[in-house]
């Protein structure tokens, strides 16, 4: 795997807003917008020593009458990470 090339914060900006659509189209796809209710991300940066964490926090709540577990909720969350790092790897890798 290459280096991760050095991010200004505009990158670091259009990473987090672009993590955001990711996650938002992999939830999507698990939860029926019937069933959901509101969907809150909270998406965390950490840019040290050219190391990119990402931490991402996803509140959800569903209609009183869906059928959502929480397995379904992590399963695309990891999704999401998987297209993330595809994400990474395409546009910021050198």
């Amino acid at each position: 795997m290459s280096k991760l090339k050095v991010l200004t914060q505009e990158d670091l900006s259009k990473i987090s807003d672009d993590f955001g659509e990711i996650l938002e189209q992999e939830v999507s796809k698990a939860i029926s917008t019937k069933e959901l209710e509101d969907l809150d991300l909270d998406i965390v940066l950490s840019y040290e020593n050219e190391q990119l964490d990402v931490d991402v926090d996803v509140g959800v709540i569903f209609d009183e009458l869906s059928e959502i577990n929480q397995d379904q909720i992590t399963k695309a969350i990891d999704e999401a990470y998987l297209k993330f790092d595809s994400y990474i790897d395409d546009n910021f890798r050198v």
